[in-house]
């Protein structure tokens, strides 16, 4: 996966008032609290009742961050390219043993990529926030007024009305912290309040790809224990039905995390495994009918 981490500045434009009510108050995305899912609950139902309740429920954060993300789009890809490779190297007619040497490979080799990448991309993102953040610190220290003309207008190319734009403004100037965040969102698209955590969401990518990436193997290494007989048909038969429903469950959590209705994501994500796989039983196969690969 990954990906290029994209800003999530604009749908957490609200954060930085609520930090400024809270200084130690985590930027993490609330995916899990019982206020979110009631105010998700409210949205999809369309009931104002619901809306009301949910606006009026205290804070119960269960702060999970982009670790849940990581967890989830790791795993998703992690099982999906091992699963290709079974699958690739089953359609060639290989060894039971080639799938199992060319699937760990691939498992770690691929893990530590993804990895290696999401840490160097989350450090760059981070690296550059704070950057700008510096930069604009000392913007505002030094042309306060200069600043303040930005947002007015920026604020009235959103079509609000200038006297109002630099009404709001002048007032926002007064709390530096909160002015300098919102001008970061509004201005750059930066989410002032990103955490210094590439090392962790790298670990979870790295663990949750080589965990669930691992599932599609679980059959062909049951067959090395001692004493333990499965033709390779019933290793590969078994290797389908693990894999397709723990990417029917991750898809299904995937799901929930943004707002889409459970079911359906699982048997999207689902899907999407198999013809993935599908492709490379098609690819190996084509290979092995072309003479690249001896039948076993």
């Amino acid at each position: 996966v990954i990906e290029l981490r994209v800003s999530r500045a604009p749908m957490e434009a609200s954060i930085p008032l609520r930090d400024q009510k809270d200084p130690n108050s985590s930027s993490k995305v609330d995916y899990g609290s019982t206020k979110t899912l009631k105010a998700r609950e409210a949205f999809m139902e369309r009931s104002k009742e619901l809306c009301i309740e949910a606006h009026n429920m205290g804070e119960d954060h269960v702060e999970v961050g982009g670790a849940i993300k990581a967890l989830v789009y790791g795993g998703l890809d992690g099982i999906i390219t091992t699963f290709a490779t079974v699958t690739t190297v089953a359609g060639a007619n290989l060894s039971s043993a080639v799938i199992l040497i060319l699937g760990v490979a691939h498992l770690f080799a691929d893990g530590i990529s993804m990895g290696l990448g999401d840490y160097m991309g989350s450090k760059a993102e981070e690296d550059l926030i704070k950057r700008e953040r510096a930069r604009e610190e000392w913007e505002f220290k030094e042309n306060p007024e200069g600043e303040i003309k930005e947002m007015v207008d920026l604020y009235v190319g959103k079509g609000i009305a200038k006297k109002d734009a630099e009404d709001i403004m002048r007032i926002l100037s007064k709390y530096e912290q909160a002015f300098i965040d919102i001008m970061m969102i509004e201005e750059l698209n930066l989410n002032p309040n990103e955490e210094d955590e590439a090392l962790y969401s790298a670990t979870i990518t790295f663990v949750s790809f080589a965990a669930f990436g691992s599932i599609p193997l679980l059959s062909y290494l049951a067959a090395i224990i001692p004493g333990v007989e499965i033709s390779s048909d019933e290793q590969f038969y078994a290797s389908v039905v693990l894999t397709g429903i723990t990417m029917f469950i991750l898809g299904a959590i995937k799901g929930r995390l943004v707002n889409q209705n459970w079911l359906f994501s699982g048997f999207t994500m689902m899907s999407t495994g198999f013809v993935a796989a599908f492709c490379g039983w098609i690819i190996g196969y084509g290979l092995s009918r072309a003479g690249f690969s001896e039948p076993h």
